[in-house]
């Protein structure tokens, strides 16, 4: 069984990367409501991301130009001092993340996602929240995927999969979708 994203390809790490950032998006809405911002640079590139991995879309440079212009709005988008905020700051950075296995197999900050997962963990536990059974359920949404994605090693990932991977109903922080 894949217990960590060092035994997956780098398309099983992209792939991953956007389970972490489905599994959040409610974090992201209410990010957008709060802050008036306008989250479409990011939308765009997700979508195209979630294209390029079930073949929808095949070309990289398209994929590239989307990135690069989520990029340059995520540069200058400063998120809110909360736990939503520096949840947001997670997804941005997954997203990154996402793209940097695509483009690089040899990228691989997983482990900094995780860290930074295990840091809204305590961050979470200091504020009162129910951060040990929230934590519980994400090492088992964690390893669900791991081992849905084991075995991708190219492109275009299942439906199958992808739906396994998009189902959550409460993301990973405890708001529900």
């Amino acid at each position: 069984m894949a217990d960590s994203q060092s035994d997956l390809s780098p398309i099983a790490r992209s792939t991953w990367c956007l389970a972490v950032v489905d599994a959040c998006l409610p974090h992201l809405d209410l990010e957008e409501t709060e802050s008036g911002g306008d989250f479409k640079h990011w939308r765009k590139a997700l979508s195209k991301l979630r294209a390029f991995l079930i073949g929808d879309l095949k070309s990289e440079s398209n994929l590239e130009r989307f990135y690069n212009a989520f990029s340059d709005w995520e540069a200058n988008y400063e998120t809110s001092d909360s736990l939503n905020g520096r949840i947001t700051a997670l997804v941005f950075s997954s997203t990154h993340t996402a793209f940097a296995a695509l483009f690089d197999e040899d990228s691989d900050d997983s482990a900094l996602i995780r860290g930074n997962i295990n840091d809204l963990y305590a961050e979470l536990d200091t504020l009162g929240g129910d951060a040990e059974g929230l934590q519980a359920y994400w090492q088992a949404l964690d390893a669900e995927w791991c081992e849905a994605l084991k075995t991708v090693r190219q492109r275009p990932i299942s439906s199958a999969t992808m739906k396994l991977l998009q189902d959550t109903d409460i993301s990973p922080f405890g708001l529900a979708a």
